[in-house]
């Protein structure tokens, strides 16, 4: 972290400073040094920006933008600041998507919600919004929500008014002569949900992909500062219903950290295995999936079933089986009073996936057909993982030694054997491989974190009726907290600004995998035909919960 530190001191800086372990957080005093210090952090092997994360102080005229900035070989993380006039004429700062591919969609989401405009950004452009958002900048906070909401026949109208413009904009550039033409892919596509991929094809030759999102935009950010700090979980938990319990630990970190509170043994490892079971859940819907978008329903269905168990697990738990509310700051939301009886279901749902795994293994993991569609396909290699910053599993099946709970360990993974899972190929069957891969892991995590409880109560170091939670400040002192977890499908990162004396957070950005995991289809299906797009489409394990937020 040194030579990171030597490189930030060489421009006029307001602070460099340790932030975590693998953190070091500073603030330019000009913005004109920003693509500068880029490049020589660049230069120095932090080649990848995980999100881009303004905050508007009204107050002050002033907008931050916060760049993550991540070195994912060395585990060395750069949290970088700087600020921008509010005035939107003089709202604008030089774009690092030329030197950091991955900052492309994020620098994108910037401008479309706060109007930071991004010089030399090669498309910027209003993305994720809605037309009727265009130019109005919702996240700022001087926006007036209620007021947008009272011209909802409008809004629709501006929203069908730009369809409108775009399928004439067609008609002029294509025409009806020759083999090319403009096909979507969605958005009610049974394979891929709400998203539009407009598909640019000469015949069935893929020339060009533009993916559009934003269909389930909810404006999730905003949702969770009208909130107090407890009620902000119901918006955080549904960023995506697939792995509904490390959103809430994410977030639960950052308010721990700013609150200066320390949860117990107990709830750290509940934690893994509510965390654990969340990322069954959503692998087993991917793994499946995979399939799925193919047509082949009868794997899905067999994984549907076995996931119900792991659902039962979260039920019997929290009494729900979506949207959980099962993690809180301070720890996990719920006393066990017999642990021993939740346990036991824990271990109904694992025995379930042991006596499915070799069916899956034989008929489908080794299916022919599927060896032959998808391996040497969509083959990504280290390098676009760090240039594009592809996460989790998707990463992991390139061979990149990227977890979060090995890189920057929480909960109580440090308490437990793990390492990282990968495979070699990069390709669309090793990026279904790696899903069955992860389960299995997540099994061995769950059954750890069991014994360790057991351990711990049997020493009467642990009481799970009392230890589940530890109590917190209803208000929160002014600061900033950075938490990261590894989702089922990636790094989630969420930054968290609170006031003085807070019971709703300032400003939360929540960054997940799918944003960058969309944003390579552009790079991905050029050079495909039509029917391969389900196939490379799937091995992507998309969400659009966590896309769109």
């Amino acid at each position: 972290m040194e030579r990171i530190k030597e490189i930030l001191n060489k421009f006029d800086t307001e602070y460099v400073e340790d932030y975590k372990k693998s953190w070091v957080k500073a603030k330019l005093k000009n913005k004109e040094d920003l693509l500068d210090v880029v490049k020589a952090l660049k230069e120095a092997g932090v080649k990848t920006c995980s999100t881009v994360s303004p905050t508007d102080f009204i107050d002050e005229n002033r907008i931050e933008v916060n760049y993550f900035l991540e070195d994912l070989t060395n585990k060395r993380n750069v949290w970088l600041k700087v600020d921008v006039d509010r005035d939107l004429e003089k709202c604008e700062i030089d774009s690092i998507t030329p030197l950091m591919p991955s900052a492309n969609y994020h620098e994108l989401e910037a401008y479309s919600t706060f109007g930071v405009k991004f010089k030399g950004h090669p498309d910027l452009r209003f993305f994720l919004i809605s037309r009727d958002y265009y130019g109005k900048f919702p996240f700022r906070k001087d926006f007036d929500w209620k007021e947008h909401e009272k011209h909802l026949i409008e809004n629709v109208n501006a929203i069908t008014e730009e369809f409108h413009e775009e399928y004439e904009e067609h008609e002029r550039t294509l025409g009806h002569e020759g083999s090319r033409t403009v096909l979507h892919w969605g958005p009610t596509h049974p394979a891929s949900g709400p998203i539009r991929l407009k598909v640019f094809v000469n015949g069935e030759n893929i020339e060009k992909v533009e993916p559009d999102i934003g269909y389930v935009w909810r404006a999730l950010e905003n949702l969770a500062e009208r909130k107090d700090f407890i009620g902000t979980i119901v918006a955080v938990e549904r960023i995506c219903f697939m792995d509904n319990p490390n959103p809430m630990i994410c977030y639960s970190q950052a308010i721990e950290e700013i609150a200066g509170k320390e949860i117990t043994p107990f709830a750290k490892y509940m934690r893994v295995i509510l965390g654990e079971t969340g990322r069954i859940a959503s692998h087993l819907i991917s793994l499946g999936g995979f399939f799925g978008t193919m047509g082949l329903q009868t794997f899905l269905m067999w994984c549907l079933d076995v996931r119900e168990y792991f659902l039962d697990v979260l039920e019997d738990y929290s009494g729900a089986r979506i949207a959980t509310a099962c993690i809180e700051p301070g720890g996990v939301r719920y006393p066990l009073n017999d642990y021993k009886a939740w346990f036991a279901e824990i271990n109904k749902a694992i025995a379930k996936w042991e006596k499915t795994k070799p069916d899956i293994e034989d008929i489908f993991l080794k299916n022919p057909l599927m060896t032959v569609r998808a391996k040497g396909t969509g083959v990504f290699t280290l390098d676009d993982v760090e240039e594009f910053y592809l996460a989790g599993p998707i990463a992991r099946a390139s061979g990149a030694k990227i977890d979060v709970r090995i890189d920057e360990p929480y909960a109580a993974y440090d308490e437990l054997e793990m390492d990282y899972v990968t495979c070699d190929s990069g390709d669309a069957r090793d990026r279904l491989y790696i899903i069955y891969k992860e389960i299995n892991q997540a099994v061995d995590l769950i059954q750890q974190a069991m014994k360790k409880i057991e351990e711990g109560v049997e020493a009467g170091e642990m009481d799970p009726k009392k230890d589940h939670l530890v109590k917190m400040p209803k208000r929160l002192p002014a600061g900033e907290a950075v938490s990261r977890v590894e989702w089922a499908r990636g790094e989630m990162l969420m930054h968290l600004v609170t006031g003085e004396k807070a019971t709703t957070p300032y400003r939360l950005k929540i960054k997940a995998p799918s944003v960058n995991h969309t944003m390579i289809l552009e790079r991905l299906l050029p050079g495909h035909t039509l029917s391969d797009i389900p196939l490379l489409y799937g091995s992507m394990h998309i969400c659009q919960g966590d896309l769109d937020r």
